[in-house]
Parts: C-alpha cells; structure tokens; sequence
C-alpha cells in the first residue's frame, strides 16, 4: 500500500493579500517621524500580528485597497525598506491609511 504524503503545514498569508496587490510608496509632508507604525486592518478581518518591520520614510508597499471606515487603506501584505533590496512578507493584519494627519500619504509613484 502506497503512503500518504505529509501533510504540509499552510501558512497564513500576509493582511488581505491578493494576486492584484498595487505598489504605493510611504511619502511625507513635513519632517518629524522617520516612519509610520502599522495600523490594525481596518475591515477587523485580522488582527494585527505585531508591529515589527514598520515602514520607514520612502518604503514600497504592496496590498489591497480598501475603503473603511469614511477612509482609503492599503491592506498591506508586503514591504521594501527604501535600501532594502527585497520584499519582506508584512505581519498579518498590517495596513496603512492613505492620508495621515496631512503628515504622511501612500503614493503610487516612487
């Protein structure tokens, strides 16, 4: 009799992590901060898994748009620090507002 292959353990995927996921760049009004700390996925679909790797001052991120809330987010599933040379899967639940406290924005424009 032929043996069953292990069973193969699924990762959870990145926040609302789809094959369409645009590229927005995280961009700044004024100075102050050197980045923004991730926010809690506003659909409450995840929770936010931790706050490591937060994208600092011109990070590429990947993910989903959504509206929530009166207010557009990128459901994030992946960032590129601005010397980074490659993408890192972002935690599960991480998303970014599209305007911050006209301090910080999402931009799809390098």
């Amino acid at each position: 009799m032929g043996q069953k292959a292990p069973k193969q353990e699924k990762k959870e995927s990145s926040s609302l992590e789809t094959t369409d996921d645009k590229t927005y760049y995280l961009k700044k009004r004024r100075s102050g901060c050197t980045g923004m700390f991730w926010r809690q996925d506003p659909t409450k679909t995840h929770k936010l898994a931790s706050n490591d790797n937060w994208p600092r001052d011109g990070a590429a991120l990947k993910g989903k748009v959504v509206e929530s809330g009166g207010g557009k987010w990128l459901g994030t599933s992946h960032v590129k620090q601005v010397n980074g040379s490659s993408w890192v899967e972002a935690p599960v639940g991480s998303a970014l507002p599209f305007e911050y406290d006209n301090h910080y924005y999402l931009d799809d424009k390098p």
